[in-house]
């Protein structure tokens, strides 16, 4: 852990707008209004690291650019970067590259099961896992998280019964959680990863957010429960969430199994999936070697946020119900206690309350009445929005009687 003092200015507002970014620049399209606050889709209102812009701004000063190899120090750089912050030692040959952590998933999914086969995944969750099934013929089989002991955790029970249906091949894990931001702790991975076991399901591991982990918590590979490793899991990873680099459209697979690895190569170059996005390839060295201090002060930074979000709803938003996520930059707000319809909540928050953030419902039906904010920006921002939302509530309390 770096001193706490260095400084990184994360207090400094960089306008988006005109830059093509999906999160300001299309708020009409997403919202039905220009008049809201985005913090919604999940990339971070910060300044990458300077070693990543000045690295791009080289490259970037050569006028050609054209097909790039994949350099050894790249897959170096990946290696360290994983044992370094992750204890998990990987080799070359495991490392597969691709334009992102959803189509990876989609590789993967094509290759390691058959349509109509059963995919299960954990909801609230991420909503391109469902249309990663869905859009690919195969069919989604819900493990619902359960809401006990003041968090989220997996229903055991339950996913025991999932994994036991023949029926469902793989086993969809986000780890650390979005939207509910559990970091699993190594005692609940090492059930997922003995059930997995016992009813050879492999697992197929969200792990974007990995680097994301607050004071007090651990994230843990799942491949590296295994011994020496869990060839029945596939891990994705990136840059891209850590270092504010989503937009440059690269991350890369990790695959311990040659035989999977086969698969899942195969199916990126039969769909011409093997050329990768120059810029995100350097800006993924360049983080991985350089962006150890941004990162640390970043977490400092984030988990203030975090805890600015939760202190703020205790003390001014009574009614509304948030627990502090141990990971990630994603908070997911209550609001049931106001509003049981989805669609009621959403209209309030875009068009009284002016903040823009992820529906609810779009992480399932288990999300009908929540909302997740996005806090990886500016802390005046993220005021503002909290302050929009409590003037609106009172607001809509004050018309209530």
């Amino acid at each position: 852990m770096i001193n706490k003092d260095t400084t990184f200015d994360f207090d400094k507002r960089v306008s988006r707008f005109g830059t093509g970014s999906v999160k300001w620049d299309a708020l009409d399209e997403v919202f039905g209004s220009e008049d809201v606050l985005p913090l919604w889709v999940a990339d971070m209102d910060f300044s990458s690291p300077e070693a990543v812009i000045t690295t791009l701004n080289e490259r970037a000063s050569h006028p050609i650019y054209g097909y790039n190899t994949q350099e050894s120090s790249l897959y170096q750089a990946i290696i360290e970067w994983v044992k370094r912050r992750h204890g998990w030692e990987i080799e070359k040959d495991w490392i597969l590259f691709a334009p992102g952590v959803v189509p990876s998933i989609i590789f993967s999914i094509l290759a390691l099961s058959e349509p109509g086969d059963g995919i299960i995944i954990q909801p609230p969750v991420y909503p391109p896992f469902f249309a990663s099934i869905k859009d690919n013929d195969r069919t989604v089989a819900l493990n619902p998280l359960v809401f006990q002991n003041g968090r989220y955790e997996i229903d055991f029970d339950d996913l025991a019964q999932k994994l036991a249906n023949p029926n469902n091949k793989l086993l969809l894990l986000c780890s650390p959680h979005n939207p509910v931001g559990r970091v699993w702790s190594r005692e609940e991975l090492i059930k997922v990863y003995e059930l997995c076991q016992k009813y050879k399901v492999d697992v197929l591991s969200d792990e974007i957010h990995n680097d994301l982990v607050f004071e007090g918590h651990k994230h843990t590979v799942f491949a590296s429960l295994g011994n020496p490793v869990c060839k029945q899991s596939i891990t994705f990873m990136a840059a891209s969430k850590t270092f504010n680099v989503a937009g440059l459209n690269f991350s890369f697979i990790l695959v311990p199994c040659k035989r999977r690895r086969a698969l899942i190569e195969g199916w990126m170059q039969r769909l011409h999936f093997n050329r990768n996005n120059l810029f995100g390839v350097l800006a993924t060295e360049a983080a991985y070697r350089e962006g150890d201090a941004w990162l640390e002060a970043l977490l400092v930074y984030l988990e203030k946020n975090a805890d600015t979000v939760v202190e703020f709803v205790r003390e001014r938003l009574p009614k509304v119900k948030v627990i502090k996520p141990e990971g990630t930059y994603l908070a997911w707000l209550d609001f049931r206690a106001y509003f049981t319809d989805g669609k009621e909540l959403q209209h309030f928050l875009v068009h009284t309350a002016k903040v823009g953030l992820n529906p609810g419902k779009s992480f399932g039906s288990q999300g009908v009445g929540f909302a997740r904010i996005n806090f990886a920006t500016q802390r005046s921002v993220l005021l503002e929005a909290l302050t929009r939302i409590e003037q609106a509530l009172k607001f809509k309390t004050a018309q209530n009687g």
